[in-house]
C-alpha cells in the first residue's frame, strides 16, 4: 500500500505551534524559491534596460491573474483533501485531485487558445509603450502556451499540502528553480551559441522549469497511489469543487487583475514609473514568503481539524496563525522602510526608478502590518471551505476602493503615483476589517463539505 502522508494534528493547544511550524517551514522555503525565480528573471532582464523590465513586469502581472484563476482548483483541492485526510478517508483524497485536475486542464486550454492571439493587444490595453509591447508580446505568448500544465500542477501542489507533506514539493521546486536559474542567462543573452532571446528567453526558462516540476510531481503522486488513471467521475464532486473554488478564485483574481489595471494608471506617468511598480511588487513578494507559509499552515490544520470534528482546535489554529503573522509583519516592515532605496537599487540603478520605487515601499509599509491579520483570518475560512466571505472582502476592497481611489488620488489631487500607492493601502485596510468581521462570526466552523 502506498504511503499516505499526514500531519499529526495535536488534540488541543499543546503542540499547536510545532504543528504549524512543521507545515510552514517547507512552504516558506518554497515561496522563497518562487520569489527567487521571479527575482532572477528581473535581475537578468534588468541588464536589458527599463523597457525590458517594464515588459516582464507587465507579463508578470498577467501571470498573476492567471495564477489566481488556477486557485479555483488549488483551494478546492486543499479544502476537500484536508478534510478527507483528517477523517482518514484516502479515497476522498484521490477523488479531490481527480475532480480538480480535469477541469483545470480544460480551463487552461481554453484560456491559452484565447490569450495567445491577443497577447499584444493585452499590453496595448494596459497602455504599455510601443517598445514594451514589442518585447512583452512573445513573453505573454509563451506564458499562455504552458498554462494548461501550470493549471494542472496547482491541484497537485495543494494535495501535498492537504495531506501534510510540504517537504516533497519543496525539494522538487528547489531542483526546478536551479534549472530555471541556469537557463535564464543562457536563453536571455544567447550563451553557448544559442540565439539571444531577451525577455522571451526569460519566459521560456520559466515555462521549461514548470513543465519539469509537473512531470516530477506526477510521477511521485502516481507512485504513492494518489494519481489514479481512470476511476469514476462524479458530477456532484465537480459541483463541490467549483462551489468551494470559484469564490476563492474570484477573491484571488481581484488582486492581480486590479493590479494589472493599476499598471495602466502608473504607465501614464512614464516607463520609469512602470518599471518601479514592477520592481516594488517583486520586493513585496519577499514578504509573502512567510505570510504564504502561515496561510498554508492555517488552511491545512483547520481543514484537518474540521475533518476530525474538532472545531475548538480549528479556532485555536486560526488565532495562533494570525498572531504569528502579525508579529512577523511588525519585525520586517520597519526594516523595509529604512532600506527601501538600497533594495530598489539592486534591480535598477536609474535614479528615477529608484525614487519612485522607494516611495512605493515607504507609503505601503504601514498598511502592510494589516496583511498579517488578513492572512490569519482568511486562512481559517479558506481551510474550512467557507470561501465566500473572503471573496466578498476582496472584491469590495479591490474593485470598489482600490481602483477608483487610486485613479482619483493620482489624477485629481496632484499626488501622482503616490496617490496610487495610497489607494492600494486603503484597500488593504478595508479588506482586513471585513475579513475580521466574518472570522469573528464563526460561520466557517460549521461549514459542511460533500468531500466524502
Amino acid at each position: 500500500m502506498p504511503r499516505q502522508h499526514t500531519v499529526a494534528v495535536p488534540p488541543g493547544r499543546a503542540g499547536l505551534g510545532r504543528s504549524i511550524w512543521r507545515i510552514a517551514w517547507p512552504v516558506m522555503l518554497m515561496q522563497l524559491l518562487y520569489t527567487a525565480l521571479s527575482i532572477t528573471d528581473m535581475f537578468w532582464v534588468g541588464r536589458l534596460g527599463a523597457p525590458a523590465v517594464a515588459a516582464v513586469a507587465l507579463g508578470g502581472s498577467v501571470l498573476g491573474v492567471l495564477f489566481a484563476i488556477g486557485q479555483v482548483f488549488g483551494v478546492s483541492t486543499l479544502a476537500l483533501a484536508a478534510r478527507a485526510t483528517g477523517a482518514g478517508n484516502r479515497a476522498g483524497v484521490v477523488a479531490a485531485l481527480r475532480h480538480a485536475v480535469v477541469p483545470a486542464v480544460v480551463v487552461g486550454i481554453i484560456i491559452a487558445a484565447v490569450g495567445i492571439p491577443l497577447a499584444g493587444r493585452i499590453l496595448v490595453l494596459l497602455r504599455a509603450a510601443p517598445e514594451v509591447v514589442n518585447m512583452g508580446r512573445n513573453y505573454l505568448i509563451v506564458t499562455f502556451a504552458y498554462l494548461p500544465a501550470f493549471f494542472a500542477g496547482m491541484p497537485a501542489y495543494s494535495l501535498f499540502h492537504a495531506s501534510g507533506d510540504t517537504r516533497t514539493p519543496m525539494f522538487v521546486i528547489l531542483a526546478t528553480n536551479l534549472f530555471n536559474a541556469a537557463l535564464d542567462p543562457v536563453l536571455i543573452f544567447g550563451w553557448f551559441g544559442l540565439p539571444r532571446l531577451g525577455v522571451t528567453g526569460a519566459a521560456l526558462a520559466t515555462a521549461l522549469s514548470q513543465l519539469l516540476w509537473l512531470a516530477i510531481v506526477a510521477v511521485i503522486l502516481y507512485r504513492r497511489g494518489l494519481l489514479v488513471r481512470g476511476g469514476p467521475f462524479q458530477w456532484r464532486r465537480l459541483v463541490t469543487v467549483f462551489r468551494v473554488g470559484l469564490p476563492a478564485g474570484l477573491a484571488e483574481v481581484t488582486r492581480p487583475l486590479t493590479g494589472m489595471l493599476l499598471f495602466s494608471i502608473v504607465n501614464g506617468f512614464g516607463i520609469a514609473a512602470g518599471a518601479a511598480f514592477g520592481i516594488g511588487l517583486r520586493i513585496l513578494g519577499m514578504m509573502f514568503v512567510y505570510l504564504a507559509a502561515m496561510q498554508s499552515a492555517g488552511e491545512v490544520l483547520v481543514g484537518q481539524s474540521l475533518g476530525r470534528g474538532d472545531t475548538a482546535l480549528a479556532r485555536a489554529v486560526g488565532g495562533r496563525v494570525t498572531l504569528v503573522a502579525v508579529l512577523l509583519q511588525f519585525l520586517v516592515l520597519p526594516l523595509l522602510f529604512v532600506l527601501a532605496p538600497l533594495v530598489v537599487r539592486v534591480f535598477s540603478a536609474e535614479p528615477e526608478v529608484v525614487r519612485i520605487g522607494t516611495g512605493y515601499l515607504r507609503v505601503l509599509a504601514p498598511f502592510l502590518v494589516l496583511a498579517g491579520f488578513k492572512v490569519g483570518w482568511a486562512s481559517a475560512q479558506r481551510g474550512a471551505g467557507d470561501t465566500r466571505p473572503p471573496m466578498l472582502a476582496a472584491v469590495l476592497a479591490n474593485w470598489v476602493v482600490k481602483l477608483p481611489l487610486a485613479w482619483a488620488l493620482a489624477t485629481l489631487t496632484g499626488l501622482g503615483v503616490n496617490g496610487v500607492w495610497l489607494g492600494i493601502g486603503a484597500s488593504i485596510a478595508v479588506e482586513s476589517v471585513m475579513l475580521g468581521a466574518s472570522y469573528r462570526r464563526g460561520r466557517w466552523l460549521t461549514r459542511e463539505l460533500a468531500w466524502h
